[in-house]
């Protein structure tokens, strides 16, 4: 069945405004303390950039442009990569009409909601999907998280920019990543399974995942569920080591984002939703092929597509070391 043949309708401007209604939770701070923030945040991420470069053996400073936004900037910028997939995957508008405009703004609610929630954990992100090499600081997050649990701020800020540059080297330590994930996305969005096929499967794993993408398509939300795994794993492992040397709480901030054994809520429904289980998951995976094989081991990966790492080897990182090292 195909889960998408349109592109979705969704009611932008409304989204950002249900993202951004009330401001009761937003960290209070003066102009001269949040100049200082924005500055900090930006030369962090710079330094952090060409340390991990230099950890990675890559010639380059991490993401070409920084930039620092609140919560509505940080909506603006999801609007505008949801726009560049959706043009490149070649997916068509739908007819204009009232049934289109209804549903439009039915998807911005909805977005605008999932946004204001997102938007309060999200601490930064890369932007991989316009071509733009932007890495963005959620600035009101990060302060947030820094209050809540008494954080040294230039520990915490240093920790996340390391992790978040990480994603820009990863695609450019791997030039092809970028196509590959576009490509598991498309399969899966014009799944050509049947509706029998996709109760079949949920039936047999349990995955709700299997009833909107089946056959070819159930295998590439597997493929692509195993790249962010390692992807995310990768990016932690990369922030702890490198930030080692740097920042002394770099294990009390470990702790205090140690992702709980088990699934989330939404991974109860599939594993392909449960954002945790990515983090803890892919974190372990890393380590212990780092244990086994060196530091260095990992980079194998992005060698080429076929080194990714299977959803069976994300369990199993021994068989990745033995089918990619030898």
């Amino acid at each position: 069945m195909r889960m998408l043949m349109e592109a979705p309708d969704i009611d932008w401007p409304l989204a950002l405004r249900v993202s951004t209604v009330g401001t009761s939770d937003l960290p209070q701070i003066g102009q001269p303390e949040l100049r200082r923030l924005v500055a900090d945040l930006r030369g962090t991420a710079r330094r952090a950039g060409r340390l991990v470069a230099a950890h990675l053996g890559i010639d380059s400073v991490g993401a070409a442009d920084v930039r620092v936004v609140d919560w509505a900037g940080w909506g603006r910028a999801v609007s505008t990569m949801v726009g560049a997939v959706t043009s490149r995957l070649n997916l068509e508008p739908a007819p204009d009409g009232p049934i289109r405009r209804i549903r439009a703004t039915g998807n911005g609610l909805l977005v605008g909601v999932g946004l204001r929630v997102a938007a309060r954990r999200l601490l930064g992100q890369y932007d991989a999907y316009t071509g733009s090499d932007t890495l963005y600081l959620v600035a009101p997050s990060i302060l947030a998280q820094e209050r809540h649990h008494g954080f040294v701020a230039d520990d915490f800020r240093l920790w996340v920019a390391l992790h978040e540059q990480t994603h820009a080297l990863q695609f450019r330590a791997a030039p092809w990543l970028d196509g590959w994930l576009s490509r598991r996305v498309e399969l899966i969005l014009n799944d050509e399974g049947s509706s029998v096929q996709g109760f079949a499967g949920w039936a047999r794993t349990g995955d709700i995942s299997s009833l909107f993408a089946s056959g070819q398509a159930g295998d590439a939300l597997a493929e692509l569920t195993a790249a962010m795994t390692f992807l995310e794993g990768h990016a932690d492992h990369t922030a702890d080591t490198v930030g080692r040397p740097h920042i002394p709480s770099v294990d009390l901030l470990r702790r205090a984002f140690t992702r709980a054994p088990g699934p989330s809520g939404l991974g109860r429904l599939s594993r392909a939703f449960d954002k945790d289980a990515q983090y803890r998951d892919g974190l372990t995976f890393c380590r212990k092929v780092s244990s086994y094989r060196g530091r260095r081991a990992l980079s194998a990966a992005f060698a080429e597509p076929t080194n990714l790492p299977t959803p069976t080897e994300i369990a199993d990182p021994r068989a990745w070391v033995e089918r990619v090292h030898g």
